[in-house]
């Protein structure tokens, strides 16, 4: 400034002092550019705010050159073309027009070449760059010719030529609009408005600028780089916005449907994040249909679902009438849904079950599929039904209304089938998600009581010089029916108890614990075990089920002696193994839990049985004897027998583990069909 002042007032034309106005112009206006275009390229602007820009930027300089021109009288010399202010009021007018002016040039060029790079192609940067390397060719010629520059008059057609090619550079990239395919409706009406005004903005100050004196002289005489820089932006700008509102106003008559379009694609976006973010059931529900409204723009909407939220099988050609569920109504009511009926009288929604494909009613009031009173309905001019279907199996429908006959298109019906197919998938995932967790809370709920019943069994095998104990109960599921315990009942004897619950899982293992608990109050008792077994009897005929029962067996050993006495109430037969030989010891008698008469005492039987030094007693349940293998084939006593025979010699644990052991490789399965329960007593006699 302080050089272009100096110069004004004394009328210098020093070199020096021009290179060194330039140097300021090139660094002021060079540097503000670049910061401009650096701080809204880490924006992340759109392109309505970037024409909003442009378009503000020319208003506000083409305003001030309105006031000036109104309120200041701006008269330049020139001097053998040389224009220099003509008093000092002008020389403060010039440094306003030159200052706002390269600003605004620079808002402009910066922000039209932001709307050149959206949605760029590949040779994009190509035609940018020509733009700009003419543009720069025509600002310096443009300098070198000028007579406020150096001067040199044979450059002035040089000039036009490289004004010429950077016209060309301004065509071709002006031509980028791809950006205007994605604007709505409303913001092509906007952006039509603006552009209208930018190009009557521009228009009017590309003139001023050639031709005007105010901008035209004030800008040379400030400085003739300046000028060709605010003369291209103002013409990039005209060129732009002229080509921007013709642009905008060929596609506006597609705005509508491209909107449509747009709508459908975010909201099956929506949904598809919903699909994997929704567990809760009923907000599913009404999101859902919300979002059927808005890819449909349908005035009211629903979902019918089968009570079991769907896959229930039906015949091809049953007549039976399947019962739906109506959930969350959108904009339509209870009542009126209830009243669709066909001709035939029944449910509407029928049809679209009935087909297993999209129904399409485009008038209601003249549709013969429809009775009289449906077609008299108020409200509904069109309605679609697209079914839900999960693995080939329709689960409900999705059904959206408008108020206006023949609403929807093929189109618009392809597009519901494409979001009900969405549908079902975020129902089935909800569906799974409440049945995850369902089972996830039973199989905590098992854990737990896996864990009590593992602490009704003995933590602890008593142990003694005169006989060793091994006992082990796998349960078939997480919980099982099968039951043992070692009991001591004085000072010389212990009770001995192996039962087995008819059935498996939750229900036995109840029984079982009752068992426990039964025996446990009963085993103190110097009762002989028949007595035992008919005091049992009683309490858990009152308290099960009629089809269940409880095999039990119960041995008392006389730790001093080595006498047993045991009672079998319909349990398997006690293994008595003796210098080689195996014998099955089956006393009569009948299960617990079947018979509370007096028949009960009558089948039961008490044996006894002296045990000799190195004597094995094994005490079981079926899920031994019965562990079938893949051709139906059952492990049975006799190899029962064998196995603890072949290791009679070893410890009662190494016993156990032998019997294990075979009956696993006889089943060659990984999970046992039936509760599976040995105990193990080896009598080692006086020690």
């Amino acid at each position: 400034m302080y050089v272009f002042i100096q110069r004004a007032l004394t009328a210098s034309g020093a070199l020096e002092g021009d290179l060194f106005h330039t140097l300021l112009v090139l660094i002021a206006f060079g540097g503000g550019g670049l910061y401009y275009a650096r701080a809204s390229m880490s924006d992340d602007q759109q392109p309505m705010q970037l024409i909003g820009r442009t378009v503000v930027a020319g208003a506000v300089f083409l305003l001030l050159i309105g006031v000036i021109q109104l309120s200041i009288s701006t008269k330049y010399t020139s001097t053998s073309g040389l224009i220099a202010p003509g008093s000092f009021s002008v020389l403060v007018t010039t440094i306003i027009i030159a200052t706002v002016g390269g600003i605004s040039a620079v808002v402009v060029f910066v922000s039209l070449s932001r709307l050149v790079f959206i949605k760029r192609r590949k040779n994009t940067r190509r035609n940018y760059l020509f733009f700009v390397a003419t543009a720069a060719c025509f600002i310096l010629i443009e300098y070198l010719s000028s007579p406020n520059g150096f001067g040199m008059k044979s450059l002035d057609t040089l000039a036009v030529v490289a004004y010429g090619f950077t016209f060309v550079g301004i065509l071709v990239n002006a031509f980028h609009f791809s950006w205007i395919l994605v604007l709505t409706r409303r913001e092509k009406l906007l952006n039509l408005l603006l552009s209208l005004f930018g190009f009557l903005f521009f228009i009017i100050l590309s003139i001023y600028v050639n031709d005007g004196e105010t901008l035209h002289d004030g800008l040379r005489a400030y400085h003739p780089m300046l000028y060709a820089f605010v003369t291209l932006s103002f013409h990039f700008g005209t060129v732009y916005m002229g080509i921007g509102f013709a642009s905008t106003l060929l596609h506006l008559p597609t705005a509508k449907e491209f909107d449509r379009k747009k709508m459908e694609i975010s909201t099956l976006q929506n949904l598809s994040r919903l699909i994997t973010q929704v567990f809760d059931f009923d907000e599913l529900m009404a999101t859902t249909t919300h979002l059927a409204l808005e890819v449909s723009e349908a005035d009211g909407a629903w979902l019918e679902l089968m009570p079991t939220n769907g896959k229930a099988k039906r015949s091809e050609h049953s007549q039976e009438r399947i019962t739906i569920v109506r959930n969350s109504l959108k904009n339509i009511s209870e009542i009126d849904v209830s009243r669709l009926r066909t001709s035939e009288g029944h449910a509407l929604q029928q049809l679209a079950l009935d087909a297993a494909r999209p129904v399409l009613v485009q008038d209601f009031t003249s549709d013969r599929r429809l009775d009289a009173a449906t077609r008299a309905l108020k409200g509904i001019g069109t309605l679609a039904m697209v079914p839900l279907s999960s693995h080939g199996e329709i689960i409900g429908l999705l059904c959206v209304t408008k108020k206006e006959a023949y609403a929807f298109d093929k189109d618009a019906v392809l597009v519901l089938t494409a979001f009900a197919d969405m549908v079902s998938v975020a129902i089935e995932n909800s569906t799974l998600i409440r049945e995850s967790i369902v089972k996830e809370r039973m199989e905590q709920e098992l854990f737990v009581a896996q864990q009590m019943q593992r602490s009704l069994l003995p933590q602890v095998l008593p142990s003694s010089p005169r006989f060793e104990i091994a006992a082990r109960s796998i349960p078939a599921y997480e919980v099982g029916g099968d039951y043992y315990d070692v009991l001591p009942l004085d000072d010389t004897h212990l009770g001995f108890v192996v039962g087995d619950v008819s059935g498996k899982g939750v229900s036995a293992a109840l029984y079982m614990a009752q068992v426990k608990g039964i025996f446990q109050s009963l085993g103190g008792n110097s009762a002989s075990t028949r007595d035992i077994l008919i005091r049992m009897n009683g309490p858990l005929c009152n308290s099960m089920e009629r089809k269940s029962f409880i095999s039990l067996l119960y041995a008392v050993l006389d730790t001093g002696s080595g006498g047993l006495a045991f009672s079998r109430a319909g349990h398997c037969p006690l293994l008595h193994v003796r210098g080689g030989e195996a014998h099955f010891l089956q006393p009569e008698g009948m299960a617990l839990g079947l018979d509370a008469s007096e028949r009960f005492a009558h089948s039961l039987c008490e044996e006894s049985l002296q045990l000799e030094a190195d004597d094995i007693v094994v005490m079981y349940t079926d899920g031994v004897t019965e562990a079938r293998n893949p051709d139906d084939e059952e492990f049975q006593y006799h190899r029962l027998a064998e196995t603890v025979t072949m290791a009679a010699n070893k410890p009662a644990a190494e016993i156990l583990e032998a019997i294990l052991t075979n009956v696993h490789a006889h089943s060659t399965r990984e999970e046992a069909e039936d509760d599976l329960t040995i105990l193990i007593l080896r009598w080692r006699g006086g020690v």
